[in-house]
Parts: C-alpha cells; structure tokens; sequence
C-alpha cells in the first residue's frame, strides 16, 4: 500500500469510479425490465414463446406482470439517482432479486431464464453496491 492510496482525493475517485459503474450497471438492469416490462404488455405470446412456456390463457397474467416490473422498476429510480443517500431501494432491490429468482426456480420449466436473469443481476449488484459503500466509508477517516 503506497501514501497514494491513503489519500482522501484517492479515494473520491475510486468513490466516483464505483458510483459511475453501479449506476450502469444498475441504469442496463433497469432498461432490461423496462423491456421485458413493455412486451409483457403488448406481446405477451412472443414472451411466453421466448421464454419456451405455453401459451398464456388468458394473457392478462403476463400484461399484469409486466405493468408490475414496470412499477418496481420505477421504484428503483431514488436509487440509480443518489445510491449513497437513498439505501433504501437498492438493499430491496437486491433482496426482492434474489427472492424472484428463488420463486422462479420453484416455478421451473422456462421461468428458469428469469431466475438466471434475477440471480445474476443481484449478485452484481449487491457486489458493485458493497464496493460503492465500502468506497464512500473510505473517503471519511
């Protein structure tokens, strides 16, 4: 470890590297239930073939659960905008990924892409957010 390292110009920037890639990887995750969300919406046969589920009957169980990750989506802005001040909806954004990817693993059958997807992304982000806090704490000795 170099005096570099210990100063605090130091690690603001390392502060502003982790905060600049949570915010894009969080901004990608958001964009993709954003996706997901809208064809849920107006293509809900494309996304239950996509997924290789059957043909949902009625179609108003996808179109509901796309205007659901659309709202949580929302929810999520406080945190892309101030992670370091709003808490709150990353540390349940996280959560609420892991349990969606454990109800989608009880599912099974196609809902398994959704578990990877949900399992993948809270785990990058939970890592990405615990360097950003790690980093932040850094900047006040």
């Amino acid at each position: 470890m170099s005096d570099a390292t210990l100063t605090i110009g130091w690690n603001q920037a390392q502060t502003a590297r982790a905060l600049r890639t949570y915010r894009l990887v969080l901004g990608f995750n958001m964009f993709c239930h954003l996706a997901i969300g809208l064809a849920c919406i107006f293509c809900p046969l494309w996304v239950s073939q996509m997924a290789g589920l059957p043909e949902p009957i009625p179609t108003g169980w996808v179109r509901g659960w796309g205007a659901t990750l659309l709202l949580v989506t929302l929810l999520y802005v406080p945190g892309l905008v101030d992670p370091l001040i709003t808490r709150a909806p990353n540390l349940i954004g996280i959560i609420g990924r892991y349990w969606m990817a454990l109800i989608w693993i009880f599912c099974g059958g196609g809902f398994l892409w959704f578990a990877l997807f949900d399992g993948f992304f809270a785990t990058v982000i939970a890592l990405l957010y615990r360097k950003l806090l790690t980093a932040r704490l850094m900047t006040h000795p």
